[in-house]
């Protein structure tokens, strides 16, 4: 009896010692993820190294490769351009950008005439774009454009236009058009023209004209221009969704904008793959948006957006997309625009992208910019688990990969 009793308690014993020495899922996840780990080299805008070789290969294997980003990360610009370069090798030849198809186009013309002609047409008053007044993104365009330098449309926007009004409907002014459109058009560019200098004067973001536009005032045009050609429709399109999107968030709003918006982005990624099917083309394209832009699945902002989109349409042609997070990391400022200067300055992170990914992190050396491959993560977070925060289980299964980038700096005005 006294030797039965004994070899319970061991049995007991060896149990709970074995429950104690169970590592927690916690501990499982950043033993999983240093395992795959890789360090990303650069020195001048040159990368190399494992982090490189893995992308490269993940790219090529793709139809889409989807860089989704915290903005204004000078290092990540220059990182961008380098990956499209290398890419071009494996038949990419488009690059999907967070502007307008009409801007895309200007810029697309601009950029291929160089780094010059880029920054006099960004310099004109009334055609700053979001995001390319800043030097390295600028650069970006350039060496996007030179590495495509044979075709005749490399660059496809695909979102809306916050700062660009003035020149679309410079635009619009010079085409032949009925009287009413006219009348209609002159009414539209007046109200931009006010507000903008209602702009300079107060230098108030809410007199930024899409912001503080009418709609209504683009609808009007729209129906007095039944006949306008594809060139006007889109650029009429391109003003209607942006001042929409914009009410509804100054009207609080925020979902519904949101989701007008990701329709918007939707809508005109669907209208360029289509015109490359029907020209018999099936391009392979790098997007370059924020994160919450490319995420696979339900997006930070609770809709569902290109990331979804572009994943869905790779599968229906038996191909498949790959999903790029990069975040600044440690040590690290990026470009954060003023609206009331429309210039950028240094500023910590602030789009709150690394929220749940306190448990990766720590497992980037801090002098390093460092890839995680965060699908071998996904077999630990089948299910939501106590320990495991939202954020982290949307990124480990809308992402491919984690570019930590510590110690990277804030990009500068063109």
């Amino acid at each position: 009896m006294r030797v039965l009793l004994t070899l319970c308690l061991l049995c007991v014993s060896t149990a709970v010692m074995a429950e104690e020495a169970k590592p927690t899922l916690t501990e499982r996840l950043q033993s999983t993820a240093s395992e795959h780990r890789y360090a990303l080299h650069h020195d001048a805008g040159v990368f190399g190294g494992p982090a490189w070789e893995q992308l490269l290969s993940e790219g090529a294997k793709a139809q889409f490769f989807l860089l989704g980003e915290e903005h204004g990360i000078a290092e990540n610009a220059e990182f961008a351009g380098a990956l499209y370069a290398a890419l071009t090798k494996s038949g990419y030849d488009r690059f999907a950008i967070e502007i307008s198809p009409p801007l895309a186009s200007a810029l697309d013309q601009a950029a291929a005439a160089g780094l010059e002609s880029l920054r006099e047409f960004l310099n004109t008053p009334g055609q700053a774009v979001a995001f390319f007044g800043m030097a390295e993104e600028a650069q970006l365009l350039v060496d996007v454009r030179a590495a495509t330098a044979g075709s005749d449309t490399v660059l496809w926007g695909l979102d809306y236009e916050v700062l660009a009004d003035r020149y679309l409907l410079a635009q619009l002014q010079t085409m032949d058009k009925p009287e009413a459109a006219q009348q209609a058009l002159d009414v539209l560019s007046a109200a931009s023209a006010q507000s903008w200098e209602r702009y300079a004067e107060e230098r108030s973001p809410q007199y930024i004209y899409s912001f503080a536009g009418d709609p209504q005032l683009v609808q009007a045009l729209r129906r007095a221009w039944p006949q306008a050609n594809a060139e006007a429709r889109r650029k009429i399109n391109t003003l209607e969704q942006t001042l929409r999107i914009n009410q509804l968030w100054v009207q609080g709003q925020g979902l519904a904008s949101n989701q007008h918006r990701a329709d918007f982005n939707r809508a005109n990624f669907i209208d360029y793959w289509r015109a490359e099917r029907e020209a018999g083309r099936m391009p392979k394209v790098v997007a370059k948006f924020g994160a919450s832009h490319m995420v696979r699945g339900r997006s930070m902002t609770e809709v569902f957006d290109l990331g979804s989109l572009m994943a869905e349409t790779a599968a229906l042609h038996g191909g498949h997309s790959f999903h790029l997070l990069v975040l600044p990391g440690v040590q690290s400022q990026v470009a954060r625009f003023d609206p009331t200067t429309l210039r950028v300055a240094p500023a910590p992170a602030k789009d709150s992208y690394a929220k749940g990914l306190e448990v990766l992190l720590p497992l980037a050396p801090e002098a390093q910019f460092t890839l995680f491959d965060l699908r071998p993560l996904r077999p630990l977070l089948g299910r939501q688990h106590a320990e495991i925060s939202a954020e982290l289980m949307r990124i480990v299964h809308g992402f491919d990969a984690l570019l930590l980038m510590n110690g990277s700096t804030p990009s500068g005005n063109l």
